[in-house]
């Protein structure tokens, strides 16, 4: 017993230690004004050079040391960390589809008619989910450390053999791809490329990362802003629903997330010809609230991470907190159904619903897989990004209007284009194939 309770001890030393880190990067956060309105045009994300070389010099050395301050004493977790990791594909398997006429011969004018070798340009905005956070987290302090690189809808470390994510899957049917983040990267560094998502990100500041991300295709040489087709995916809402339902009038939420949405979104349209977008439907984060048999430490991380939920003060209104959340769902339905959303052939967006009824995969024992999420039990493991990397790629070959409203166990089920269906899936062609 005492052999566990100094390992508790430790474990929440160690919480506090990483709450610390945060808390000192946020303040470092809240300072940004003060700069953001100097940007400047001779680099490729537009930030002064001089808070690049701040970050360089203190902050990124600072995540790599606590993620790997503890690597040599703890091999007990280093082989948990290997079981939150995808199962590794050998370099002789094939890829589930074949590659053949998967690229258009010309440049489609529609975006209507994309193949999945069409895509040119990926990009993606969002919060820590987006960023990869917590994907090789075997121990708290390493949930600071930026994973773009094996981030589910923006990552192209690698291959989909080691790291199944969007990028990864669009190589194979277009190497030529361009904008994926590279490695462990914060938001201002090179690495990140297009990946412009920021943690801590809240709704409001989607039109900010959006223009970001405009700005930095338009700068990159690379780039053919008016003939290369592009995929943005834009995922937001936990952290107002972890960090902002419990202190304000949670009643306005919704109706603000849809003006935030749909800023962005028409910002998008007017900036980024050929363009399409990969709007993931916002979770219902009650699934976190039927967690079973997690690590003890997660009592303590959960509720640092996501008091408005796990509070107990806040207890009596959780019916109404689904209840909003259930409305952010419903707004982003209504986006898409925008005329404005419609009316132009080189833009659309398109829900993708895998999220709306996801159900957590549980262990032999049907209690909670914890192989599928980071240590704070919070965050995805890059196991669990694996399987939200597969979810949505097939949600983006199914027809709108029957889309998978869950998710399977990562390479299970795998969608191709067909002969009879050769388009990533929008509203229009979805009318033709059904």
């Amino acid at each position: 017993m005492r052999r566990f309770f100094e390992k508790d001890v430790i474990a929440i030393s160690v919480c506090f230690l990483w709450c610390c880190t945060v808390t000192l990067t946020w303040k470092s956060n809240f300072q940004s004004p003060k700069w953001v309105h100097q940007i400047s045009n001779d680099n490729l994300t537009g930030i002064p050079k001089s808070v690049i070389q701040l970050q360089d010099r203190i902050l990124y050395p600072t995540r790599l040391f606590l993620q790997n301050m503890f690597s040599s004493q703890h091999q007990i977790d280093k082989s948990r960390m290997l079981q939150r990791t995808q199962d590794r594909q050998l370099k002789s398997s094939k890829f589930f589809c074949s590659t053949n006429g998967t690229r258009s011969e010309t440049r489609p004018t529609s975006v209507h008619e994309l193949r999945p070798g069409d895509f040119d340009v990926i990009g993606s905005v969002g919060d820590s989910l987006t960023v990869g956070t917590g994907s090789f987290s075997y121990f708290l302090p390493q949930l600071v450390v930026d994973h773009r690189g094996s981030s589910w809808t923006a990552g192209g470390q690698g291959t989909w053999r080691e790291f199944l994510t969007l990028p990864n899957i669009l190589k194979v049917f277009n190497p030529k791809l361009i904008g994926y983040a590279y490695g462990d990267a914060l938001a201002e560094q090179r690495f990140s490329q297009f990946n412009v998502a920021e943690i801590g990100a809240l709704s409001r500041d989607l039109p900010f990362m959006t223009r970001e991300l405009v700005k930095r295709m338009k700068m990159d040489k690379r780039v053919n802003i008016t003939e290369d087709w592009k995929l943005v995916t834009m995922m937001m809402s936990s952290n107002t629903f972890c960090l902002e339902l419990c202190y304000g009038d949670y009643t306005t939420y919704a109706e603000k997330h849809k003006q935030e949405v749909l800023t962005a979104l028409l910002y998008i349209k007017e900036n980024l010809p050929r363009t399409m977008v990969n709007l993931i439907l916002s979770p219902n984060l009650e699934i976190i609230l039927k967690f079973t048999n997690l690590p003890r430490i997660c009592f303590f991380t959960h509720i640092l991470e996501c008091p408005c939920l796990y509070s107990i003060q806040y207890k009596h209104k959780l019916p109404d907190y689904i209840k909003v959340m259930k409305q952010f769902q419903e707004v982003e339905k209504e986006i898409v159904e925008n005329e404005e959303m419609k009316n132009k052939d080189d833009f659309t967006v398109v829900l993708q619903a895998f999220t709306e009824h996801l159900q957590f995969p549980l262990n032999r024992f049907n209690t909670t897989d914890t192989t599928y999420l980071a240590s704070d039990c919070f965050h995805f493991s890059q196991k669990g990004y694996a399987r939200a990397a597969n979810a949505l790629w097939n949600n983006m070959m199914e027809p709108v209007g029957r889309k998978s409203t869950n998710w399977s166990k990562e390479f299970d089920r795998f969608m191709c284009p067909t002969k009879e269906v050769p388009y990533v899936s929008t509203w229009k062609n979805s009318i033709i194939s059904l």
